[in-house]
């Protein structure tokens, strides 16, 4: 086991992490709030949500699954400009009633929470308490989306996996009795390597490579990271 500043407080924040997690916290405010101006629906994997160039009426909350924004070159191929997590809103054209610049689309089977745009307006002119929350929460999407997509331009297959699995650390992480960190994932290699932009063999190599100097173990469904240092390194 080694010892650092950077695992001692990623440690900390994982033991003291509260129960009731940010996506806990927006899934009862969409539900509290939008008690009759929202629809819970299920997208298969695979499946439009919102399609590139249509001027939508909703705005969508992730509850379980996620959702991998895509577009087409100009040979036609569809290639992933980013995603979404549990937890976290999109569909935000539909306030100024503008068309979307992407596919939205399902990249496993997804439970989204519909929401009525003209209620959302509604409630933020009603409570200015409310409406800062939400320029927050705005401001903070963004961030995440426009790192998201840096990363998949700039980054290297590497670091974008690492960055993914660094995502998902907070809600899905957790300290084992041996004090490695395990982070769940609700996603296969392939899935990853579809919303990273990369080819499945070249997913498997990294991992595999990460396995053989002994950062990482993984099975189904989880990654435990062994020395976080040379993970993110």
């Amino acid at each position: 086991m080694y010892n650092s500043n950077l695992y001692d407080d990623i440690v900390a924040t994982l033991k003291n992490k509260p129960k009731k997690t940010e996506i806990d916290f927006y899934r009862k405010k969409v539900e509290t709030l939008f008690s009759g101006e929202c629809k819970k629906i299920l997208y298969l994997k695979g499946e439009y949500i919102i399609k590139e160039k249509h001027k939508d009426s909703s705005i969508y909350f992730v509850d379980r699954g996620k959702v991998v924004l895509t577009r087409k070159d100009v040979y036609g191929k569809e290639y992933s400009s980013g995603y979404f997590l549990p937890g976290e809103f999109f569909g935000f054209s539909s306030l100024i009633d503008m068309p979307e610049e992407f596919n939205y689309k399902a990249l496993t089977n997804c439970s989204l929470h519909v929401i009525d745009t003209e209620s959302v307006k509604n409630k933020l002119n009603e409570d200015y308490e409310l409406k800062n929350h939400f320029n927050e929460m705005l401001i903070n999407i963004m961030r995440n989306v426009s790192s998201r997509q840096g990363n998949l331009i700039l980054g290297g297959c590497r670091s974008s996996f690492v960055n993914f699995v660094l995502e998902h650390m907070y809600n899905f992480g957790s300290i084992d009795e041996n004090g490695d960190i395990v982070v769940l994932l609700d996603v296969t290699l392939a899935e990853i390597a579809s919303i990273l932009n990369m080819t499945r063999e070249t997913l498997s190599r990294i991992v595999s490579e990460m396995k053989r100097d002994g950062i990482i173990e993984t099975k189904r469904r989880f990654i435990k990271i062994i020395d976080i240092a040379r993970f993110i390194a």
